[in-house]
């Protein structure tokens, strides 16, 4: 295959209303070099198999995997599985910074995967992929690591030159939006700051490569690194002139310089370059520091064009800012906030109301905090262990840390903080919802606030008024909220006894979000710009709940009833095991056969071999249950594990019912384990497409023509025994009444023997 030709497929998260800019600098990169890259968005399970399909129709050379953070890890490292038991046999390679953090846990875990690019990986994707065309091995290349280590050290010092190769743009108010990235780093070193644990390894990694540390400091390793004004500008007005994009996103983690004088001759060079490029109206949007701006900043920016801005508040406490290396806001910081919504900015900030070391104490202080936030919208969150960072090291230390890196969690010292983070999680999963009625308010927000910008006249001030109120209305419930949940916790309350708090809610915030519906369809826009919508709410967000087997062996069952199952209990602790580098995650557990892939196997089964066994399998499986769908292993004893990827939406598999039960079609398979294994030594394993899949696939095209705005409440589909839709419980009234209707006269029998419970999943 000539390098001109080779094709070479890009897989990411890119949630609605986004852009996934790694991917576009890597796409870049491999097209300046001759080389034609394809990118597949995983965001749920249909695009993963829509991207399996076409991978392993047309296998490219090399698969690169982007892993920015552990949560958007998930889908593109299942992708990798698939394309290894589907016998791929290109490279394949992982970057981001996840991937640099936690390089050691994941060549260790995933077998298929030949190597890590560490830190920026422009530069390193191009030299794996020449060399794996050239049938050369890429053990040695600067910045990759295999499993041989770390090889030759990356280039930390050669500042980033090229544009992202971008496709589909986001739209707001009919135009496009785009994210640009004018800086790349931070000067902070909190102890739970992902992005701060990457810097300090950048910089060892210059060290290593003999680089003094003088020169680093002034090239910004590990600190900020800026682009020229003239370079954003040009990209600006590309965009503006030849693809109508009218509101910019800046993800720099504090995009201006942080001195006064600095930041002020940095906007007015910034002004005077977009003015010569002949840019008319837009809007900008950004992350900033409230202790790094003043009022002569916020006043230039928002001349400028600055129509939103992320605060981070991120603590509440001295104490809190003392031991996580991060000063907490003071009355200065919260004035900021209503100085910038006096300029038309609006804001939305965060607290980390729950981390590893919370007192009841600093959880009061924390919601005292929030009420005193004069401006804006507010959320709450609970802090998150990154690995790699310093927080990780010192609760693995204390042996507080459960789960791996993919998602940490970590113990409370105080029961009474337990009580509360499991109330304060009920709380954000199922009163506020994952796309929160604070988020849906920030995002109707930046509507307003960047028509004013865009054509003012039309914009009917008293839309803003009424947002206003929403806004306000919001934030006091979520202090009562809060405040109520810590008092519920301090009184013996948990998880379980928050069901009331939970119901009073619901309907205060069903009123927020129909003021908030209202307002949105003023603007002229169903699905208004939602950039802080989550990923489990790109798609249909319901429960399909086939209770047909409960309801033909006893009496009917109240949907009030139906709300309260397993869904409403606590998650289950990930475990007591804590997975460091060097360590197996318990999930891995699942395949006890699995082969030593450090040596060669065995006995490795013929294709010949291997089809007999698997259709001798197939027969027997759909004898024993013609619905199953999902994984069969032919170890020593066979088992089988249920799964339906064509279901939309978030949600775990449940109370698997007898026709279903993954066990008996384990126990049908008795007898017949295979005596040879894959080729990599591991369990011969196969996926079975049942008539669940068929009904499943159905179910979920059908429903994603009812998707509405935001995260509606769960919605339960009750099928009667023949698979017939019997009621709608739950969801928004217009989404119940779509689901009827595109459902009726359908039938999806295999669904009867199984329910789909609800996933929380937040987005931090």
């Amino acid at each position: 295959m000539s390098a001109g030709g080779a094709r070479l497929a890009l897989v990411g998260r890119r949630l609605e209303h986004n852009e996934n800019l790694g991917l576009g600098y890597l796409a870049s990169a491999l097209e300046h070099a001759g080389f034609r890259a394809e990118r597949h968005y995983v965001n749920d399970a249909l695009e993963l198999e829509r991207a399996l399909t076409a991978i392993s129709d047309h296998p490219p050379a090399v698969v690169g995997l982007s892993l920015a953070d552990g949560g958007s890890a998930l889908l593109p490292l299942a992708l990798g599985e698939a394309l290894h038991r589907s016998g791929y046999s290109g490279h394949v390679t992982a970057g981001g910074q996840f991937a640099t953090l936690a390089r050691d846990w994941l060549l260790e875990r995933h077998p298929w995967l030949d190597s890590v690019v560490r830190f920026a990986g422009e530069g390193p994707l191009v030299e794996i992929v020449r060399r794996s065309l050239a049938g050369r091995s890429v053990e040695g290349t600067a910045g990759v690591t295999t499993r041989e280590g770390d090889g030759e050290p990356a280039d930390v010092l050669t500042p980033l030159s090229l544009r992202p190769l971008r496709d589909e743009l986001p739209e707001i108010l009919g135009h496009k939006a785009a994210h640009i990235a004018a800086s790349r780093g931070c000067l902070g070193r909190c102890q739970y700051c992902g992005p701060a644990a990457l810097h300090t390894l950048e910089r060892r990694e210059g060290v290593r490569a003999g680089l003094a540390k003088e020169a680093l400091t002034r090239s910004g390793v590990g600190g900020v690194r800026r682009r020229e004004i003239d370079a954003v500008s040009d990209e600006m007005a590309e965009l503006w002139h030849e693809r109508g994009v009218r509101y910019f996103y800046f993800v720099d983690e504090h995009l201006l310089p942080y001195e006064e004088p600095e930041a002020l001759d940095y906007l007015r060079r910034w002004k005077q370059a977009l003015r010569e490029r002949e840019l008319g109206a837009f809007g900008i949007g950004t992350m900033l520091r409230a202790d790094r701006v003043t009022p002569a900043v916020a006043r230039a920016f928002a001349d400028l064009g600055l129509v939103r801005v992320f605060v981070g508040l991120e603590l509440a406490t001295p104490e809190e800012g003392q031991r996580f290396g991060r000063r907490p806001p003071g009355e200065r910081d919260l004035a900021l906030l209503g100085e910038l919504a006096d300029l038309g900015v609006v804001t939305v900030s965060n607290l980390m109301l729950v981390n590893p070391y919370s007192t009841p104490e600093t959880i009061a202080r924390g919601i005292d905090l929030l009420e005193r936030v004069p401006r804006g919208v507010f959320e709450a969150t609970r802090m998150m262990v990154y690995h790699g960072t310093r927080l990780h090291r010192t609760l693995l230390e204390a042996g507080r840390l459960i789960g791996n890196p993919l998602r940490y969690g970590y113990t409370f010292a105080d029961p009474r903080v337990e009580r509360f983070a499991e109330i304060f999680m009920r709380l954000r999963a199922e009163a506020f919802w994952d796309y929160s009625v604070a988020f849906r308010t920030h995002d109707a927000f930046l509507a307003v606030s960047l028509a004013r910008r865009l054509r003012a006249e039309r914009v009917d001030p008293r839309l803003v008024t009424r947002i206003e109120r929403a806004r306000a209305r919001v934030n006091r419930v979520y202090v009562d909220a809060y405040r109520r949940a810590l008092d519920l916790a301090l009184s013996g309350g948990g998880f379980a006894e928050a069901a009331p708090l939970v119901r009073a809610l619901r309907p205060q915030v069903g009123e927020i979000e129909a003021e908030l519906a209202a307002v949105e369809a003023e603007l002229g826009c169903r699905r208004p710009f939602a950039p802080m919508r989550a990923a489990a709410t790109s798609v249909v967000s319901f429960v399909l709940a086939a209770a047909c087997a409960r309801e033909a062996a006893g009496p009917s069952v109240a949907p009030t009833e139906l709300a309260a199952d397993t869904a409403e209990a606590p998650a289950a602790p990930a475990g007591p095991e804590v997975v460091a580098d060097a360590s197996v995650p318990s999930e891995e557990l699942s395949y006890p056969d699995a082969a030593d892939t450090s040596t060669a196997p065995a006995n490795v089964c013929s294709s010949v071999e291997r089809e007999r066994l698997v259709q001798d399998a197939l027969r027997v499986v759909r004898a024993r249950d013609a619905c199953f769908s999902g994984n069969v292993s032919l170890g020593e004893p066979p088992s089988a594990s249920l799964g339906l990827g064509s279901l939309a939406g978030p949600g775990r598999l449940c109370r698997v019912r007898e026709r279903s039960d993954p066990q008996k079609v384990g126990q049908a398979l008795a007898g017949r384990a295979a005596r040879c294994t894959e080729s990599d030594g591991t369990t011969l394993t196969f996926g079975v497409s049942g008539k669940g899949q068929t009904d499943a696939q159905a179910a979920a095209n059908a429903v994603a023509r009812c998707a509405v705005m935001g995260m509606s409440p769960a919605v339960r589909i009750v099928l009667d025994a023949q698979g017939r839709v019997q009621r709608v419980d739950g969801g928004l009234p217009e989404q119940a009444k779509c689901i009827r209707r595109v459902l009726a006269g359908l039938r999806f029998p295999c669904l009867a023997s199984f329910e789909v419970c609800p996933e929380h999943v937040i987005i931090e």
